[in-house]
């Protein structure tokens, strides 16, 4: 429920949306209420616009960035809207569908969803037919390629580097795309589910599998050196981290195991993005991950973190799918599901599902 008029914001009728990860993080989280409505991935056809909407107009077929942003505060005018200062009360950036501490947004996984700031937040596809043509790519526009991208430059990504992607879900999939757009000669995925590398390597990219050996021998294998020049987290903090390439035993949950493990492989002078969530807990709080920071700071690794900015890349991205012919449906396995079966795609896409489900109304 909003805490205050609209006059910015548009409708927009759902055209496709998106099942993320942090949907389920959200879903069986704290901040799950009855009756919320999840999800912050959306691209569809605005019905209707505020009277202070100047820029948008109903028909337009546009992608929705997963970040609430309102455009006119000092982060937002920098590009950092992913801690938009003015969208959550609470703290710095907000999200849609993600409860009361990311701004209690109302989710995009329905029929309807009401876009705030929408001159600012909307990305408005220049083609609207050549967008519902191409609707398994579009839809992944609003958080995942971007997600990936992000990423990818903060981990200084470019022509020749070699990269570890540590989880070949959807955004380690967009991830390493995004690590090829940039002209990376080498990207590795690391998982545990064969299913999902058996993708990963379908769709061109080398792959390791984790707990069948030691990381930097299994690099080695690859590359010829059991170093890498970038690294990239895409799994984040899960109770699922338990022993496996790094160090500890067998059984142990280890919170930051997926980026000690991509510490390990990070060249000295090399860089590490971190895109997967980390819990910063209430105020004040320190939850204990077991971060390896002793390998950051003997190497000299550069670190970048946070959410992503989505709105910033949505220009370039756009073009790269629907100009330069990045089908990245394909390599992230996007698959239609109706959404009337939303539940069903939640539980396929927890028990390790390949495919990034895309809802259809």
């Amino acid at each position: 429920m909003l805490p205050r008029r609209c006059d910015h914001g548009v409708l927009v009728r759902t055209l496709a949306t998106c099942v993320c990860g942090s949907d389920q993080h959200t879903l069986h989280g704290p901040g799950a209420v009855p009756g919320m409505v999840l999800g912050h991935e959306l691209t569809g056809v605005v019905t209707e616009v505020g009277r202070d909407v100047e820029r948008v107009r109903p028909g337009d077929v546009v992608a929705v960035p997963f970040n609430v942003a309102c455009g006119r505060c000092a982060n937002c005018r920098a590009g950092l809207t992913g801690h938009c200062l003015a969208a959550n009360p609470s703290r710095p950036g907000a999200t849609y569908g993600m409860g009361e501490g990311f701004g209690g947004w109302a989710g995009l996984q329905a029929e309807h969803a009401l876009v705030p700031y929408a001159d600012f937040n909307l990305y408005v596809l220049p083609d609207a037919d050549q967008a519902r043509e191409r609707l398994l790519d579009v839809a992944l526009l609003g958080d995942v390629l971007p997600t990936g991208y992000h990423a990818a430059k903060g981990a200084r990504v470019g022509p020749g580097s070699t990269v570890y992607i540590a989880g070949a879900g959807p955004v380690g999939l967009a991830c390493a795309a995004a690590c090829r757009l940039l002209g990376a000669a080498a990207v590795i995925l690391g998982d545990f589910n064969a299913g999902r590398l058996e993708h990963a390597r379908s769709a061109g990219f080398e792959t390791v599998l984790l707990g069948a050996g030691a990381l930097p021998d299994m690099v080695a294998d690859v590359l010829g050196v059991p170093h890498v020049d970038a690294g990239i987290d895409c799994v984040g903090a899960s109770d699922a981290a338990v022993a496996g390439a790094g160090a500890g035993g067998a059984g142990e949950v280890r919170p930051a195991a997926a980026l000690n493990d991509v510490v390990g492989v990070v060249r000295p002078g090399g860089a590490v993005a971190i895109p997967g969530v980390y819990p910063a807990g209430p105020p004040g709080a320190r939850p204990a991950l077991g971060l390896w920071l002793g390998g950051i700071w003997s190497k000299a690794i550069t670190v970048s973190a946070g959410a992503t900015p989505a709105r910033r890349y949505l220009d370039e991205l756009a073009s790269a799918v629907l100009r330069g012919g990045l089908a990245i449906g394909e390599v992230v396995r996007a698959t239609p599901v109706p959404l009337a079966d939303a539940a069903g795609a939640y539980e396929r896409f927890g028990a390790g599902g390949v495919s990034k489900y895309v809802l259809i109304p």
